[in-house]
């Protein structure tokens, strides 16, 4: 498998508002599926921000579908577009942080009014809704950004918005599965350990899951550790979650999709780095997020062009990835369980 193919399972970024010449000429000869747009790549002007993402669309290779153009905007504190985009604040507090009908519906309509703006800029994909339940009030990591603090009342909720995102025609992503609520440290800046028994996690991390994986196209993996399930490794680098919790167990078809690589949670040093790209893709991984550093987007091609010349069972996997996402690319949205 070349280069320009390794390219398709990744979500690269930029570092400014326009594309530079050096990101240009690589990202022509190596193509992404994509791009992650941050504070940083959004100009004040909203033109500016649809002309960057058509010039962006310029870069997609012919018969791989249009690019992944892909944003934070959860709402609250985290949300790229500032205002007037709309932001009704933290998922937590959203609608009185109710459940009742009218509530769920305020809800639906917020996910609508976001995504119909996000489709006019350019952007088809929001990182959002977060599916974790606040049952550690500490974890300001996660902290409001959270639906709720009952797997319910997550469910309901964070259902409503989706629900209203993907009929404003933008695709949702859940995330952080297997559920991050409970952690003690930001894996922005290191790693964590959620200590929840077996039995826990069924009766209550991953019930959101469970109820709104029908829903969405993407679920977004932790890079935190789960005992439970793989005392070892993180989520993001386990099979045993990924394949063996989330497509075998749960029956999920859709794309599984790495949290940003350049967390602290993950060894930035160059030789684990790429190590931990090819092991996430090994273990089930479709689309890898290199949210900073042209150059370690090249370091990641390299190292999984490398992986798949060198063992044909992770190059039919790398192939697996390749086709799940580009399949999404070039189709409309459907049920992962269903596809």
């Amino acid at each position: 498998m070349n280069s320009r193919s390794a390219g398709a399972v990744i979500l690269a970024a930029l570092e400014g508002v326009s594309l530079t010449a050096e990101e240009k000429a690589c990202f022509q000869q190596l193509p992404p599926a994509g791009f992650t747009l941050f504070r940083r790549n959004l100009a004040p002007s909203y033109a500016d921000i649809q002309t960057l993402n058509t010039q962006l669309q310029t870069l997609k290779s012919p018969s791989s579908g249009p690019l992944l153009i892909a944003i934070d905007q959860e709402g609250g504190r985290v949300a790229r577009l500032r205002a007037p985009f709309p932001n009704l604040g933290p998922a937590l507090h959203l609608a009185g942080s109710a459940r009742t009908p009218e509530a769920l519906l305020e809800i639906q309509n917020y996910g609508f009014v976001v995504a119909t703006m996000l489709r006019t800029l350019g952007i088809t994909v929001n990182f959002a809704p977060v599916l974790d339940i606040l049952t550690r009030e500490e974890n300001v990591a996660i902290g409001d950004r959270c639906f709720g603090r009952e797997a319910a009342h997550v469910t309901e909720r964070a259902g409503a918005f989706i629900e209203g995102l993907q009929s404003g025609g933008v695709w949702g992503c859940l995330k952080h599965f297997p559920g991050q609520g409970d952690a003690a440290a930001d894996t922005h800046e290191s790693g964590t350990r959620i200590e929840a028994s077996l039995d826990l996690l069924w009766s209550r991390e991953l019930q959101p899951f469970v109820s709104l994986m029908p829903k969405s196209p993407m679920v977004m993996i932790s890079h935190a550790v789960y005992p439970a399930l793989d005392p070892l490794r993180p989520a993001s680098l386990s099979p045993l979650i990924m394949q063996g919790l989330l497509r075998q167990q749960m029956g999920y078809r859709g794309l599984i999709v790495s949290d940003d690589m350049n967390m602290k949670a993950i060894d930035q040093a160059r030789e684990p780095w790429c190590e931990a790209i090819v092991t996430a893709i090994a273990a089930g991984s479709d689309l890898m997020l290199v949210c900073r550093e042209l150059e370690r987007y090249r370091w990641a091609v390299e190292a999984v062009s490398r992986e798949a010349g060198r063992s044909p069972a992770f190059s039919a996997r790398l192939e697996e990835a390749r086709m799940r996402v580009e399949n999404l690319r070039r189709s409309g949205w459907q049920s992962p369980l269903e596809s």
